[in-house]
Protein backbone atom coordinates (compact mmCIF):
# COMPACT_ATOMS: atom_id res chain seq x y z
CA UNK A 1 0.00 0.00 0.00
CA UNK A 2 1.17 3.27 -0.68
CA UNK A 3 -0.79 6.00 1.42
CA UNK A 4 -2.58 6.23 4.41
CA UNK A 5 -5.06 7.90 2.39
CA UNK A 6 -5.70 4.39 1.76
CA UNK A 7 -6.62 2.91 4.98
CA UNK A 8 -10.53 5.26 5.11
CA UNK A 9 -9.07 7.28 8.03
CA UNK A 10 -10.44 11.05 8.45
CA UNK A 11 -8.60 13.65 6.83
CA UNK A 12 -6.85 15.49 9.65
CA UNK A 13 -5.26 12.51 10.62
CA UNK A 14 -3.83 12.22 7.15
CA UNK A 15 -3.02 15.94 7.42
CA UNK A 16 -1.33 15.30 10.37
CA UNK A 17 0.86 12.12 9.34
CA UNK A 18 1.26 14.10 5.87
CA UNK A 19 2.85 17.18 8.50
CA UNK A 20 5.04 14.82 10.01
CA UNK A 21 6.39 13.39 6.67
CA UNK A 22 4.53 9.66 7.26
CA UNK A 23 4.79 8.52 3.69
CA UNK A 24 5.19 4.85 3.88
CA UNK A 25 2.89 2.29 4.91
CA UNK A 26 4.29 -0.31 6.61
CA UNK A 27 3.00 -4.35 6.19
CA UNK A 28 2.12 -3.95 9.83
CA UNK A 29 0.01 -1.07 9.77
CA UNK A 30 -1.69 -2.29 6.24
CA UNK A 31 -3.11 -5.13 8.23
CA UNK A 32 -3.89 -3.58 11.97
CA UNK A 33 -5.15 -0.50 10.90
CA UNK A 34 -8.52 -1.72 8.96
CA UNK A 35 -9.26 -4.24 12.26
CA UNK A 36 -8.81 -1.34 15.09
CA UNK A 37 -10.62 1.29 12.56
CA UNK A 38 -13.78 -1.67 12.75
CA UNK A 39 -13.42 -2.39 16.15
CA UNK A 40 -11.85 -5.72 16.47
CA UNK A 41 -9.79 -7.37 18.83
CA UNK A 42 -6.19 -7.81 17.36
CA UNK A 43 -3.43 -10.11 18.47
CA UNK A 44 -0.36 -9.58 16.06
CA UNK A 45 3.25 -10.59 16.26
CA UNK A 46 5.88 -8.69 14.88
CA UNK A 47 9.04 -7.26 14.88
CA UNK A 48 10.56 -4.76 16.80
CA UNK A 49 11.12 -1.83 14.85
CA UNK A 50 8.55 -2.84 12.18
CA UNK A 51 6.08 0.42 12.68
CA UNK A 52 3.88 -1.26 15.28
CA UNK A 53 3.41 1.88 17.38
CA UNK A 54 1.84 3.63 14.99
CA UNK A 55 -0.40 0.72 13.83
CA UNK A 56 -2.44 0.23 16.54
CA UNK A 57 -2.42 4.37 17.41
CA UNK A 58 -3.28 5.89 14.07
CA UNK A 59 -6.22 3.34 14.05
CA UNK A 60 -7.81 4.47 17.05
CA UNK A 61 -7.10 8.36 16.73
CA UNK A 62 -10.19 8.92 14.65
CA UNK A 63 -12.42 7.39 17.81
CA UNK A 64 -11.31 9.72 20.49
CA UNK A 65 -13.37 12.19 21.83
CA UNK A 66 -11.36 15.24 22.87
CA UNK A 67 -14.08 16.43 25.58
CA UNK A 68 -13.39 12.84 27.62
CA UNK A 69 -10.49 11.97 29.42
CA UNK A 70 -8.33 8.67 29.05
CA UNK A 71 -9.67 6.51 26.47
CA UNK A 72 -6.42 4.56 25.16
CA UNK A 73 -4.03 2.76 27.36
CA UNK A 74 -0.84 1.39 26.11
CA UNK A 75 0.88 -0.72 28.70
CA UNK A 76 4.16 -1.31 28.28
CA UNK A 77 6.48 -3.50 30.25
CA UNK A 78 9.61 -1.06 31.25
CA UNK A 79 10.08 2.52 31.99
CA UNK A 80 12.05 3.31 28.98
CA UNK A 81 9.87 2.05 26.62
CA UNK A 82 7.00 3.71 28.57
CA UNK A 83 9.40 6.84 27.42
CA UNK A 84 10.00 5.60 24.02
CA UNK A 85 6.21 4.68 23.21
CA UNK A 86 5.17 8.38 24.65
CA UNK A 87 7.27 10.35 22.34
CA UNK A 88 6.31 8.12 19.41
CA UNK A 89 2.52 8.74 19.84
CA UNK A 90 2.96 12.12 20.96
CA UNK A 91 4.74 13.06 18.18
CA UNK A 92 1.58 12.32 15.96
CA UNK A 93 -1.24 13.81 18.52
CA UNK A 94 0.30 16.65 18.53
CA UNK A 95 -1.21 17.85 15.73
CA UNK A 96 -4.73 16.59 16.44
CA UNK A 97 -4.30 18.28 19.69
CA UNK A 98 -4.89 15.43 22.13
CA UNK A 99 -2.98 14.60 24.94
CA UNK A 100 -0.76 11.87 26.00
CA UNK A 101 0.92 11.00 29.27
CA UNK A 102 3.25 8.68 30.46
CA UNK A 103 3.37 6.53 33.95
CA UNK A 104 6.17 4.70 35.31
CA UNK A 105 8.21 3.30 37.89
CA UNK A 106 11.64 4.18 39.02
CA UNK A 107 11.20 7.82 40.32
CA UNK A 108 9.54 9.31 43.22
CA UNK A 109 5.73 9.02 42.57
CA UNK A 110 5.31 12.72 43.29
CA UNK A 111 6.50 13.43 39.69
CA UNK A 112 3.78 11.92 38.51
CA UNK A 113 1.09 14.48 39.66
CA UNK A 114 1.73 16.37 36.83
CA UNK A 115 0.72 13.81 34.56
CA UNK A 116 -2.09 12.78 36.60
CA UNK A 117 -3.52 16.60 37.17
CA UNK A 118 -3.44 16.90 33.16
CA UNK A 119 -6.58 16.10 30.67
CA UNK A 120 -5.25 13.04 28.86
CA UNK A 121 -6.74 11.04 26.11
CA UNK A 122 -4.28 8.56 26.03
CA UNK A 123 -2.28 6.62 28.92
CA UNK A 124 1.18 5.17 28.37
CA UNK A 125 2.67 3.43 31.77
CA UNK A 126 3.88 0.34 33.21
CA UNK A 127 1.31 -1.24 34.69
CA UNK A 128 2.38 -1.48 38.62
CA UNK A 129 2.41 2.22 38.50
CA UNK A 130 -0.45 2.56 36.45
CA UNK A 131 -2.40 0.84 38.56
CA UNK A 132 -0.91 3.10 41.40
CA UNK A 133 -2.56 5.43 40.24
CA UNK A 134 -6.43 4.03 39.57
CA UNK A 135 -6.35 2.42 43.24
CA UNK A 136 -5.82 6.73 44.43
CA UNK A 137 -8.34 7.71 42.22
CA UNK A 138 -5.62 9.99 40.06
CA UNK A 139 -6.12 9.06 37.38
CA UNK A 140 -9.63 7.16 35.98
CA UNK A 141 -10.00 4.58 33.25
CA UNK A 142 -13.58 3.55 32.87
CA UNK A 143 -14.62 5.28 29.57
CA UNK A 144 -11.04 3.53 28.07
CA UNK A 145 -11.93 2.56 24.74
CA UNK A 146 -8.82 0.71 23.59
CA UNK A 147 -6.29 -1.20 25.49
CA UNK A 148 -3.21 -2.45 23.87
CA UNK A 149 -1.43 -5.30 25.80
CA UNK A 150 2.34 -4.03 23.69
CA UNK A 151 5.34 -6.61 24.35
CA UNK A 152 3.56 -8.64 26.16
CA UNK A 153 5.95 -11.89 26.04
CA UNK A 154 8.05 -9.64 28.12
CA UNK A 155 5.32 -8.01 30.11
CA UNK A 156 4.21 -11.24 31.40
CA UNK A 157 7.82 -12.56 31.89
CA UNK A 158 8.14 -9.73 33.83
CA UNK A 159 5.05 -10.81 36.26
CA UNK A 160 2.65 -8.66 34.94
CA UNK A 161 -0.16 -10.75 33.88
CA UNK A 162 -2.22 -10.30 36.66
CA UNK A 163 -1.88 -6.76 36.57
CA UNK A 164 -2.95 -6.61 32.91
CA UNK A 165 -5.80 -8.49 34.12
CA UNK A 166 -6.88 -6.22 36.65
CA UNK A 167 -6.29 -3.23 34.38
CA UNK A 168 -8.93 -5.00 31.62
CA UNK A 169 -11.28 -5.57 34.75
CA UNK A 170 -10.77 -1.99 35.51
CA UNK A 171 -11.94 0.10 31.97
CA UNK A 172 -15.15 -0.68 30.20
CA UNK A 173 -16.43 -3.81 29.69
CA UNK A 174 -16.46 -3.11 25.96
CA UNK A 175 -13.24 -1.77 25.45
CA UNK A 176 -11.09 -2.65 22.74
CA UNK A 177 -8.11 -5.35 23.20
CA UNK A 178 -5.04 -5.28 21.21
CA UNK A 179 -1.87 -7.63 21.98
CA UNK A 180 1.56 -7.27 20.54
CA UNK A 181 3.77 -9.63 20.72
CA UNK A 182 6.93 -10.50 19.14
CA UNK A 183 7.13 -14.48 19.83
CA UNK A 184 4.05 -16.02 21.10
CA UNK A 185 4.96 -17.75 24.65
CA UNK A 186 2.50 -20.06 26.75
CA UNK A 187 2.12 -17.27 28.80
CA UNK A 188 0.48 -14.94 25.98
CA UNK A 189 -1.35 -18.09 24.45
CA UNK A 190 -3.40 -18.10 27.89
CA UNK A 191 -3.89 -14.10 27.95
CA UNK A 192 -5.27 -14.51 24.45
CA UNK A 193 -7.44 -17.52 25.04
CA UNK A 194 -8.74 -16.47 28.66
CA UNK A 195 -8.77 -13.17 28.62
CA UNK A 196 -9.09 -11.90 25.30
CA UNK A 197 -10.88 -14.92 24.03
CA UNK A 198 -12.83 -13.22 20.71
CA UNK A 199 -9.78 -11.75 18.73
CA UNK A 200 -8.17 -11.55 15.05
CA UNK A 201 -4.71 -13.40 15.05
CA UNK A 202 -2.04 -12.12 12.62
CA UNK A 203 1.73 -12.66 12.06
CA UNK A 204 3.37 -9.76 10.14
CA UNK A 205 6.77 -10.42 8.34
CA UNK A 206 9.03 -13.32 8.80
CA UNK A 207 10.58 -13.25 12.61
CA UNK A 208 13.97 -13.08 11.22
CA UNK A 209 14.27 -10.75 8.32
CA UNK A 210 15.99 -11.73 5.04
CA UNK A 211 18.04 -8.56 5.21
CA UNK A 212 19.51 -9.80 8.48
CA UNK A 213 23.07 -11.12 7.62
CA UNK A 214 23.26 -13.87 10.48
CA UNK A 215 26.70 -15.78 11.31
CA UNK A 216 27.78 -18.30 14.10
CA UNK A 217 31.49 -18.42 15.46
CA UNK A 218 32.65 -21.17 17.10
CA UNK A 219 35.00 -20.80 19.81
CA UNK A 220 35.80 -21.22 23.72
CA UNK A 221 34.79 -18.95 26.16
CA UNK A 222 38.48 -17.79 26.88
CA UNK A 223 38.93 -16.84 23.54
CA UNK A 224 35.73 -14.15 23.30
CA UNK A 225 37.44 -11.27 24.61
CA UNK A 226 40.32 -11.80 21.83
CA UNK A 227 38.01 -12.62 18.53
CA UNK A 228 35.39 -9.56 19.87
CA UNK A 229 37.13 -6.20 19.13
CA UNK A 230 38.44 -7.95 15.25
CA UNK A 231 34.74 -7.94 15.05
CA UNK A 232 34.59 -3.65 14.92
CA UNK A 233 36.47 -2.96 11.87
CA UNK A 234 34.24 -0.11 9.78
CA UNK A 235 31.23 -0.21 12.47
CA UNK A 236 29.56 2.72 13.57
CA UNK A 237 27.31 1.66 16.39
CA UNK A 238 27.51 -2.34 17.80
CA UNK A 239 25.03 -4.07 19.88
CA UNK A 240 26.44 -6.88 22.29
CA UNK A 241 23.94 -9.30 24.61
CA UNK A 242 25.60 -11.46 27.34
CA UNK A 243 23.21 -13.23 29.60
CA UNK A 244 24.52 -11.62 32.91
CA UNK A 245 24.46 -7.80 34.55
CA UNK A 246 28.36 -9.21 36.04
CA UNK A 247 29.29 -10.14 32.46
CA UNK A 248 27.95 -7.19 30.90
CA UNK A 249 30.02 -4.68 33.57
CA UNK A 250 33.15 -6.99 32.98
CA UNK A 251 32.63 -6.73 28.44
CA UNK A 252 32.03 -2.91 29.09
CA UNK A 253 35.22 -2.57 31.37
CA UNK A 254 37.61 -4.52 29.03
CA UNK A 255 36.47 -2.94 26.01
CA UNK A 256 37.14 0.31 27.61
CA UNK A 257 40.51 -0.47 28.49
CA UNK A 258 41.21 -1.36 25.34
CA UNK A 259 40.22 2.50 24.19
CA UNK A 260 37.46 1.46 22.30
CA UNK A 261 34.00 4.10 23.55
CA UNK A 262 31.64 1.68 25.17
CA UNK A 263 28.91 1.61 28.03
CA UNK A 264 26.99 -1.27 29.58
CA UNK A 265 23.04 -0.98 29.99
CA UNK A 266 21.98 -3.58 32.67
CA UNK A 267 19.19 -3.24 35.75
CA UNK A 268 22.42 -2.42 38.29
CA UNK A 269 21.81 1.03 36.96
CA UNK A 270 19.67 3.88 37.54
CA UNK A 271 16.93 5.06 35.12
CA UNK A 272 18.95 8.26 34.26
CA UNK A 273 21.95 6.16 33.61
CA UNK A 274 20.44 3.93 31.68
CA UNK A 275 18.70 6.55 29.29
CA UNK A 276 22.25 8.34 29.40
CA UNK A 277 23.93 5.39 27.71
CA UNK A 278 21.21 5.05 25.37
CA UNK A 279 21.55 8.59 24.30
CA UNK A 280 25.33 8.36 23.87
CA UNK A 281 24.66 5.51 21.79
CA UNK A 282 21.64 6.88 19.56
CA UNK A 283 23.95 9.91 19.07
CA UNK A 284 27.11 8.40 18.09
CA UNK A 285 29.03 9.26 20.87
CA UNK A 286 29.30 5.72 21.77
CA UNK A 287 30.34 3.01 19.14
CA UNK A 288 29.28 0.14 21.63
CA UNK A 289 26.72 -0.68 23.94
CA UNK A 290 26.70 -3.71 26.06
CA UNK A 291 23.66 -5.06 27.61
CA UNK A 292 21.23 -7.64 29.24
CA UNK A 293 18.52 -9.03 27.24
CA UNK A 294 15.80 -7.34 29.92
CA UNK A 295 17.77 -4.08 29.91
CA UNK A 296 17.44 -3.83 26.00
CA UNK A 297 13.98 -5.17 25.09
CA UNK A 298 11.57 -3.18 23.16
CA UNK A 299 14.55 -0.39 22.63
CA UNK A 300 14.24 1.96 19.50
CA UNK A 301 18.02 2.65 18.26
CA UNK A 302 18.26 2.97 14.95
CA UNK A 303 21.32 1.71 12.67
CA UNK A 304 22.91 -0.75 14.78
CA UNK A 305 25.50 -2.51 12.15
CA UNK A 306 25.84 -4.91 14.00
CA UNK A 307 24.51 -7.33 16.83
CA UNK A 308 26.99 -9.80 18.89
CA UNK A 309 25.54 -12.51 20.75
CA UNK A 310 28.68 -13.08 23.23
CA UNK A 311 26.43 -15.38 25.04
CA UNK A 312 23.96 -17.67 23.42
CA UNK A 313 20.78 -16.66 24.85
CA UNK A 314 19.33 -19.08 27.90
CA UNK A 315 15.48 -18.73 25.74
CA UNK A 316 15.13 -18.98 22.17
CA UNK A 317 12.80 -16.51 21.46
CA UNK A 318 15.38 -14.11 22.97
CA UNK A 319 17.20 -14.59 19.62
CA UNK A 320 14.82 -13.11 17.76
CA UNK A 321 14.88 -9.81 20.17
CA UNK A 322 18.09 -9.24 20.11
CA UNK A 323 19.04 -9.91 16.82
CA UNK A 324 15.82 -7.74 15.55
CA UNK A 325 17.90 -4.61 17.06
CA UNK A 326 19.72 -4.91 13.56
CA UNK A 327 18.29 -4.65 9.90
CA UNK A 328 15.36 -2.70 11.00
CA UNK A 329 12.74 -0.73 8.70
CA UNK A 330 14.78 -3.30 6.00
CA UNK A 331 17.69 -1.82 5.97
CA UNK A 332 20.81 -4.42 5.98
CA UNK A 333 21.80 -5.91 9.48
CA UNK A 334 24.06 -7.90 10.81
CA UNK A 335 24.38 -10.56 13.72
CA UNK A 336 27.34 -12.85 15.02
CA UNK A 337 26.72 -15.46 17.42
CA UNK A 338 29.72 -16.84 19.80
CA UNK A 339 29.28 -20.28 20.61
CA UNK A 340 30.91 -22.55 23.05
CA UNK A 341 30.83 -26.20 23.38
CA UNK A 342 28.11 -26.09 26.38
CA UNK A 343 25.98 -23.79 24.21
CA UNK A 344 26.50 -26.07 20.93
CA UNK A 345 22.52 -27.66 21.86
CA UNK A 346 21.11 -24.65 23.01
CA UNK A 347 21.96 -23.09 19.05
CA UNK A 348 21.01 -26.22 17.36
CA UNK A 349 17.20 -25.62 19.22
CA UNK A 350 17.32 -22.50 17.97
CA UNK A 351 18.18 -22.98 14.73
CA UNK A 352 15.61 -25.70 14.55
CA UNK A 353 12.79 -23.86 15.96
CA UNK A 354 13.14 -20.76 13.27
CA UNK A 355 14.11 -22.87 10.81
CA UNK A 356 17.36 -20.84 10.53
CA UNK A 357 20.89 -22.14 8.02
CA UNK A 358 23.42 -19.63 9.85
CA UNK A 359 26.36 -19.07 8.55
CA UNK A 360 29.51 -20.76 10.01
CA UNK A 361 32.69 -18.30 10.14
CA UNK A 362 35.04 -19.96 12.76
Amino acid sequence: MESFSQLNLKQDIIAALDSLKFKEVFEVQEKVIPLILQGKNVVFTSRTGSGKTMAFTIGFLGKINKKLGIQMIVLVPTRELCIQVGKEIQRVCEPLNLNVGTLYGGREISNDYRTTNKKNHIMVGTPGRLIQHVNTKQIKIGDTKLIVFDESDQMFDDGFFEDCVYVKKRASNDAQLVLSSATITEKVKNFMDHVIVDYELLSVGSKIPKNISQEKLFCRILDKNHILPKLFYKKKRVLIFCNTKVKCDGIAKFLSDNKFKVKAISSNLTQSERLNHLALFRDGKLQILVATDVAARGLHIEGVDLVINYDVPTRTEFYIHRIGRTGRTDKKGHAITFICPQDEERFRIIEHNYNLDVKDIS
